[in-house]
């Protein structure tokens, strides 16, 4: 994986890290009126995560072709 489509696969996974950590810590709870709080963190994590997942795999198949 030493192409830069696998390390840009590396760093996307690492921003969901990120961000779910964040969305962990500052978020996601329930207020007082039973209202689920959420921010844009949580859909920013799944982008980040399958993104990362497929550049890696993409990285590693194209590696093996060579």
């Amino acid at each position: 994986m030493r192409n830069k489509l696998g390390i840009l696969g590396l760093v996307c996974l690492v921003l969901a890290g990120f961000s779910w950590l964040t969305e962990t810590l500052f978020y996601g709870d329930v207020d007082a009126e039973g209202v689920l709080q959420d921010s844009f963190f949580l859909p920013l994590t799944l982008i980040f995560a399958v993104l990362g997942v497929a550049l890696v795999v993409i990285s590693i198949i194209l590696d093996r072709r060579r």
